[in-house]
């Protein structure tokens, strides 16, 4: 059994003891240890269910704990056929805790559903996050309400711990919080590249990606000359050119290739795929019609018409808002001056704690401290922490 640290203690009997609650805390505080000691705490005979909003997050939780873990819309058996979920309020899921991963990226409608099935006589459930983190793609700002209007027990994590102290990113990420200058300096898990001209930034992202095979670039926004589109089209004519005797779908700035990497950007519940779910080309096939694409939590590859493939997009390059629920062994931020008006303390935290090994920095020091100088955050008139104190 590990030594916890006091908040930690506090994390885990929080986690065990009350009916439903949150954990909290930034980079390299402890919560994937948390859930760990949790998971061990209540034993094999426990019925536990691991569950995160994306494939990726929690295919994560199941590297990190070695038990089994779905997407929340898997746990509730989600059915594309009529749109509903299997498990709800009259079928309630069979288990005695749920923990959820990556909470901060769960939206209004997902957070009723899941909630919906809980029995709260026989289930307990865990939300798991960093509510500095940006809130979801959908409506709401759940794991934020919760946490500062205090609407559940909730423990916040916040020592960065002996194997994390070294870490450029867990060094770095209060310090993008609260607005202080970063250390720029070249180190085993970091890199700065300038591109002073936001059209060089296309080019210079595309050479960290050649040294960082695996990485995600990430950026503040899809559109101008540093934006994801244009990124990704560089990207995609540098790696992935049009061989011959090859189908290309679409248009420009979102002509897909095979072997391209892609994510899907709106719910299709009749192919069972999801918005922020990225994959990979297999084939296209211009006779039949169809395109194969792997996604990793998947079997099989899903056979996408050519309307389905309206709902597919380049994904070398993301926008931040899309990495969320996302960690790639090395991300490549965008921190360009061109994206002023979006970059944001808590857009470039959330980019570069999506980073599990290092951060390559694309863009100009300007650029930085205008992202390290701005507060302005998503404003969102949830009313979800009125609702459930009854002021509505």
């Amino acid at each position: 059994m590990i030594t916890l640290d006091a908040s930690q203690s506090a994390a885990l009997s929080v986690a065990l003891e009350e009916p439903i609650s949150v954990i909290t805390g930034g980079p390299g505080t402890g919560k994937t240890t948390i859930l760990r000691e949790a998971l061990d705490r209540l034993g094999e005979s426990a019925r536990v269910a691991l569950c995160a909003p994306t494939g990726k997050a929690a295919k994560r939780m199941l590297e990190a704990t070695g038990k089994p873990a779905s997407t929340i819309h898997r746990l509730l058996g989600f059915n594309p056929a009529e749109g509903g979920f299997y498990y709800d309020a009259t079928n309630p899921l069979p288990f005695d805790v749920v923990f959820v991963d990556e909470a901060s990226m769960i939206d209004v409608e997902l957070f009723a559903n899941l909630v919906e099935a809980i029995d709260e006589k026989t289930t307990r459930i865990v939300f798991v996050g960093d509510a500095d983190q940006l809130p979801s793609v959908g409506p709401g700002s759940i794991l934020a309400d919760l946490v500062r209007e205090s609407l559940v027990p909730v423990a916040t994590l916040s020592t960065v711990h002996r194997s994390a102290q070294e870490s450029w990113i867990c060094e770095s990420a209060p310090r993008v919080l609260r607005g202080d200058e970063l250390d720029l300096s070249p180190r085993e898990d970091f890199r700065f590249m300038l591109a002073e001209d936001s059209s060089s930034v296309p080019v210079i992202a595309g050479d960290a990606l050649e040294e960082y095979a695996d990485a995600q670039i990430l950026v503040p926004q899809k559109t101008g000359k540093a934006g994801a589109d244009a990124i990704n089209v560089a990207v995609q004519e540098r790696f992935n050119p049009l061989r011959p005797h090859e189908s290309e779908w679409g248009k420009s700035p979102h002509k897909i290739r095979p072997r391209d990497r892609v994510i899907h950007v709106r719910n299709n519940y009749d192919l069972g795929v999801f918005n922020g779910e990225v994959g990979t080309v297999d084939s296209i096939d211009n006779a039949s019609g169809k395109m194969l694409v792997a996604f990793p939590d998947r079997s099989a590859s899903v056979e996408y018409s050519r309307s389905d493939a309206f709902d597919l997009r380049l994904a070398y390059a993301l926008t931040i808002h899309k990495s969320q629920g996302s960690e790639w062994a090395w991300v490549i931020v965008i921190a360009h001056n061109a994206h002023t008006f979006m970059l944001t303390r808590q857009l470039f935290y959330t980019a570069i704690t999506r980073g599990k090994k290092g951060v390559v920095i694309v863009g100009n020091e300007k650029g930085i401290r205008n992202a390290l100088s701005s507060k302005r955050s998503a404003s969102r008139n949830t009313a979800l922490a009125e609702r459930i104190k009854g002021e509505m």
